[in-house]
C-alpha cells in the first residue's frame, strides 16, 4: 500500500542499525532530578537549531505544554488562538480546571489579538499561545504577535510541530520554506532571535521522525520550567532510543536537510498542481488547502463524497486519512513526503480521477457525521 497518511515529511525513519547501542532505555529518574546527558545534548542542539538561548526535552508536546502552562499560569495572563491544536488545548483546559482564566482571540487574527490585549483587565503580562500556521497552512503572523506583547513585557508560545524541520531562515519566493529547518522563529525573520520573547514547543515526530518534543526559549524561563514542571517531576523523560533518534535527525538535517526539503517541495508541487487540475475538471466541488505545506486538506460538498473517495483510494492500495473539521464534517488528508516517488504521486492522482465519476452526487448534501469530540482529529479508517 502506498502511504499518503504518514506525517514523516522528510522520510526520516531512524532504523535501529543507524542509532548505535544504549545501556538502558531510561534512567528511572524524573528529568527534574537528573536529566540524562543525551537529553542535555539534544536540548542544546535543538536550541541552536531554532535560534533560542536554551532548550529542554520531554516525552511529548502534551508533557511540555503542561509544564509550560503551569509556569506561565502563575505569572502571565493566558490568551490563545481559538483554533489551537487539541493537544495544546488539553493542557490549557487543565489550567482552566484549576481556576486560571484563559482568553481567546480569532484564529490567526493579529488585529483581534491587539484589541483584546488592549481591553484586558489583568495586570499580568500576556502569554499568547498559537500554532505556527493559520488557515490553509500559511505561516502565522508571529512577528505581529511578538510586537503586540513586547510592549507589555509578555511572550508568545508557538506550537511549531508542523514546521520544525521544514521552514527556516532566509525565505524567498523561490525558496518559500527558507533554509536550515529551524522552524517558526527562524522563518519569522525577527532580529536577534535568541533575545525574542518567544517559547517554541515542537514534536519531533513529524519532519524529524523522533518520538519526543522540545521546548526552547529564554534561558531563565526554560530553567524554571525544567526545574519545577509537573511532568518533569512526575513523568518519565524521553527514552534513550528517542534521544538517539533526535540526534540522528539533527545529523541528517545538517548533512542532507536542504536536499530533502527541495525534493519534498518538488513532490508537493506535483501533488498540489495535479489536485488543482482535478478541481478544474472532474471534481468541481473540491477545495484545496494552500500549496506550501505537505499536509493537503481536500474538502468536498458533502461528507459522503469525502468518505467514498477515502474508501475507494484504500481499495486501490492508497492510504489516506480523514480529518474532523472545526465546523463539522470531514476533510480528506493527503500528505506528500520526500520518500514518495513521482510514480506514487501520479498513481494517487490517477486513482482520484478514476473514482470521481462514481462518487455520490455533489448536489446531495449529507448530514454531518459527529464521530469525534476533538476539534480536529486525523482518523485512519
Amino acid at each position: 500500500m502506498i502511504d499518503f497518511a504518514s506525517a514523516l515529511y522528510l522520510g526520516m525513519r531512524h532504523p535501529a542499525g543507524a542509532l548505535g547501542g544504549w545501556e538502558t532505555l531510561t534512567t528511572g529518574l524524573p528529568a527534574a532530578l537528573a536529566a540524562a546527558p543525551l537529553a542535555r545534548r539534544v536540548a542544546a542542539d535543538a536550541a541552536a537549531l531554532q535560534g533560542t538561548e536554551a532548550g529542554m526535552v520531554g516525552a511529548s508536546t502534551l508533557h511540555l505544554a503542561i509544564d509550560a502552562f503551569d509556569r506561565l499560569g502563575r505569572t502571565h495572563a493566558l490568551i490563545a488562538d481559538d483554533a489551537l491544536y487539541p493537544v495544546m488545548r488539553w493542557a490549557l483546559e487543565r489550567m482552566m480546571g484549576r481556576g486560571v482564566p484563559v482568553g481567546w482571540f480569532r484564529h490567526g487574527d493579529a488585529a483581534d489579538l491587539a484589541r483584546r490585549l488592549a481591553r484586558r483587565a489583568s495586570a499580568r503580562p500576556p502569554a499568547v499561545v498559537t500554532d505556527a500556521t493559520v488557515g490553509d497552512g500559511a505561516p502565522a503572523p508571529i512577528a505581529r504577535y511578538v510586537d503586540a506583547v513586547r510592549r507589555e513585557g509578555g511572550l508568545v508560545l508557538v506550537d511549531h510541530s508542523q514546521v520544525l524541520g521544514l521552514t527556516g531562515e532566509r525565505a524567498a519566493p523561490r525558496s518559500p520554506w527558507g533554509q536550515g529547518g529551524g522552524g517558526a522563529l527562524r522563518h519569522a525573520a525577527l532580529p536577534s532571535p535568541a533575545r525574542q520573547p518567544v517559547l517554541l514547543l515542537a514534536s519531533w515526530a513529524k519532519a524529524f521522525g523522533a518520538p519526543l518534543a522540545t521546548l526552547c526559549g529564554p534561558a531563565a524561563l526554560i530553567s524554571d520550567i525544567a526545574r519545577d514542571g509537573p511532568a518533569q517531576s512526575h513523568c518519565s523523560p524521553a527514552s534513550a532510543v528517542a534521544l538517539l533518534a533526535a540526534l540522528d535527525a539533527l545529523a541528517i538535517n545538517r548533512r542532507a536537510g536542504a536536499r530533502l526539503r527541495l525534493r519534498l517541495l518538488h513532490r508537493l508541487h506535483r501533488l498540489h498542481d495535479g489536485l488543482r487540475a482535478l478541481a478544474r475538471g472532474v471534481l468541481p466541488d473540491l477545495h484545496l488547502s494552500g500549496r506550501w505545506h505537505p499536509l493537503q486538506r481536500l474538502c468536498f460538498a458533502s461528507d459522503e463524497r469525502a468518505l467514498a473517495l477515502h474508501a475507494g483510494l484504500n481499495a486501490h492500495g492508497l492510504r489516506t486519512a480523514l480529518l474532523r473539521q472545526r465546523g463539522g464534517g470531514y476533510a480528506l488528508i493527503v500528505i506528500a513526503r520526500t520518500d514518495h516517488r513521482i510514480a506514487d504521486i501520479d498513481a494517487l492522482l490517477d486513482a482520484i480521477a478514476s473514482l470521481a465519476p462514481s462518487l455520490p452526487d455533489a448536489r446531495r448534501i449529507a448530514p454531518r457525521i459527529n464521530a469525534f469530540k476533538e476539534i480536529e482529529h486525523v482518523q485512519d479508517r
